[in-house]
C-alpha cells in the first residue's frame, strides 16, 4: 500500500454500504468484578491530578465491543479489508486498550488501523481524509459515541451510544466527493461558506438531499429547509441519518456538520 499524497490529487472513495446499531446495555466487560475493579483503579490514577474521581458505579461502552458487533453485518469474511479508521470522541470505558489495533486483530483481513480523536464533529470527515489519501481496495470507517462519562465533567455526554459503520471500495459503490474541510471558520462566516460548500458539491446534480449536524444547524438557523440532525449525537448523529437518505431516490447525498468549539466546517458529498 502506497503512503498517502495529497488529497486533491486522489479521487474520492466510494461507499459501498453502510450500517448502523445503537447500543442500550452497558459493555459486557464491566460485568467482570475484577476488571471493573481494574478499570476503576485506572481511571482513579488518570483523574486524580485534576482533583477529580471516578463515579463509584461505572456505567458506559466499549468501542472495541460496539465496533465488533457492527463488523458482522457489513464485511464479509471474503472481503478482506486493508484499511480500518475508528473516530470518536469520547473515550470509552476501556482507555488502555489499543482499540484500534484490537479492531484490526477481529476484522477480515488484518487491516491497517488508525484512531482518530480529539477532532469533535470533525473526526469521521478526517476519516474520510485519511481513505482517500491511501486509496486502499476496501477500508472501513467506524464513527462511535458512548454515553458515558464516568467522572464529573462539564462535557454534555452524547443521549446513547451508537455506532455507524461504512465499508468503501476502489471500484463498486457510491462516489464520495471530498470531503471539503476548512478550519478556524468564525461562527459568523458559518453560513456562507456552508452555502458555497453544499452549491459546489451539487453541482451537476438535480436532487440532492442535504443533511446537517446540528452544530451547522445551529450555527445556521436560516439554512433553505436542510434536514436537521436531532441534538444528542455530535460524532455518530449526521452519519445516521445519512444512511436513512441514501434509502431514499435522491442523486446526491450532502453530509455537512460545524464544530463550534473547534470552528472546523466539514462537508462530504455521496453520489446515491
Amino acid at each position: 500500500m502506497s503512503r498517502p499524497g495529497p488529497a486533491s490529487r486522489r479521487a474520492g472513495p466510494n461507499l459501498i454500504r453502510t450500517d448502523r446499531a445503537a447500543f442500550a446495555e452497558p459493555a459486557a466487560f464491566l460485568a467482570d468484578d475484577d476488571r471493573r475493579a481494574g478499570i476503576g483503579t485506572y481511571l482513579a490514577d488518570l483523574t486524580r491530578p485534576f482533583g477529580i474521581e471516578p463515579h463509584a458505579e461505572l456505567s458506559g461502552q466499549s468501542y472495541g465491543e460496539m465496533a465488533t458487533a457492527l463488523l458482522a453485518p457489513i464485511v464479509a469474511e471474503a472481503e478482506p479489508i486493508d484499511l480500518l479508521v475508528l473516530a470518536f470522541s469520547v473515550h470509552d470505558l476501556w482507555p488502555g486498550r489499543a482499540t484500534a489495533a484490537y479492531l484490526s486483530r477481529v476484522c477480515p483481513g488484518t487491516p491497517m488501523s488508525f484512531a482518530l480523536c480529539d477532532q469533535g464533529r470533525a473526526a469521521a470527515f478526517t476519516g474520510l481524509r485519511v481513505i482517500r489519501a491511501y486509496r486502499p481496495r476496501r477500508a472501513l470507517l467506524l464513527v462511535v459515541e458512548q454515553a458515558g462519562i464516568p467522572y464529573d465533567s462539564p462535557a454534555v455526554p452524547p443521549a446513547e451510544h451508537r455506532g455507524v459503520a461504512m465499508l468503501f471500495g476502489d471500484a463498486d459503490g457510491s462516489p464520495v466527493a471530498g470531503p471539503h474541510q476548512y478550519s478556524d471558520v468564525s461562527p459568523a462566516a458559518v453560513a456562507d461558506r456552508a452555502a458555497e460548500g453544499i452549491a459546489e458539491l451539487s453541482a451537476g446534480h438535480d436532487d440532492v438531499r442535504v443533511v446537517l449536524g446540528d452544530g451547522l444547524a445551529t450555527a445556521w438557523p436560516a439554512h433553505p429547509g436542510h434536514t436537521v440532525v436531532p441534538a444528542g449525537q455530535p460524532a455518530t448523529g449526521a452519519w445516521w441519518h445519512m444512511a436513512e437518505q441514501l434509502a431514499e431516490p435522491a442523486d446526491l447525498v450532502v453530509v455537512a456538520d460545524y464544530d463550534p468549539d473547534l470552528r472546523d466546517l466539514c462537508l462530504t458529498g455521496i453520489t446515491n
